[in-house]
This record gives C-alpha cells, structure tokens and sequence, in this order.
C-alpha cells in the first residue's frame, strides 16, 4: 500500500473522512454554530487535528520520514482566498472536507456546494495567468517558514504551542455531569 501513492492517499481521504463523520465535523449545524461562537465543539476537534499534525509532523521530519515541500506565502493571494473560503464556509456551513463527505453520504446541499467549489477552481484557472500571478508578486515571502524567518528551531514552535493549545483544550473541555 505505501509504494503506491495513489492507494496511500486514497486510504488516508477515507479516514479523514470517517473522522470528520465520527468527529460531527460534517453536520454543517455545527460549522455554523462555531462560526457564530455559540458551539466550540467543532473549533475543539479542529484544534486537536492541528495539534496532533503539527506534533506528528515534526516528529516525522526529526526522524527523516517527511520532507516538506514549503509554497511560497504569497499573502496577498493567501488573504484573498482565505475570506473567499471563509464566505463560503458561512454560507454553506461546509468547508472542502466536509462537503466532500456530505455530499458522498448523499447530502443535496452538500453536493451543491461542491459543484460551487469546483466552479469556483474553474474560474480561479482562468483568472490565474492575468489576475493571481500578479497579486502573487505583492507581499511574497518566498518559501519562507517561522523558524527560518526567526532563526530558531522548529521546536521552539512546535513545543510551546502544542504545550499550550493542550492546556487550552483541556481547560475548556465540557465537564461531564
């Protein structure tokens, strides 16, 4: 299975999205309630995935196991379609993941907001040559990370905000009554 990339990757979407499911991150109730600051639950699971991948990440490039592949941050272009993203994740209530599961599991809205996403990639296609390339040259870092930018370790990243992010979690984790 690990030779072939394709089967690798495959397997892996499948269990991120039984995660999702598993998680309740494809009740799109939930993405709304977060976006409105009323349900954490979703933020809350969000956080763990971030947390675990970043932990996981470093690990595995300490090891030699992962070599990351760094896209340039081009913050013009990233600021843009981060609130496009976001408009249409308070819309819908679906992020890509998300609708990508909804709509397997047979979601009509669900698969509308994916026949959205994929119009949209069309037209950011066909924009790219004369509206992105040039937003790109503005406020570009190059493939630039926070430790090489601050000339630290990883580790002075990576550990303190997985210390921290655990500490919040279980801080605000709901008491079982």
């Amino acid at each position: 299975m690990f030779e072939n990339p394709d089967i690798t990757g495959f397997v892996i979407g499948v269990l991120f999205g039984a995660s999702l499911l598993v998680g309740g991150l494809a009740d799109p109730d939930k993405i709304i309630g977060t976006l409105r600051l009323k349900d954490f639950h979703a933020m809350r699971t969000i956080a763990v995935f971030v947390l675990v991948g970043m932990l996981g990440t470093w690990i595995l490039q300490l090891t030699g196991h992962a070599h990351l592949s760094i896209k340039p941050a081009t913050m013009v272009t990233v600021s843009i379609g981060g609130a496009l993203l976001g408009i249409g994740f308070g819309m819908t209530g679906y992020c890509p993941g998300t609708g990508l599961v909804c709509a397997a599991a047979g979601r009509l809205d669900a698969l509308i907001t994916v026949i959205g996403m994929f119009a949209g990639a069309l037209v950011y296609i066909l924009i790219y040559p004369s509206v992105v390339q040039p937003l790109e040259k503005i406020a570009n870092y190059g493939k630039a990370t926070l430790p090489e930018l601050t000339k630290t370790s990883a580790a002075v990243w990576v550990l303190p905000i997985v210390v921290v992010g655990t500490i919040v979690l279980l801080l605000t984790a709901r008491k079982k009554s």
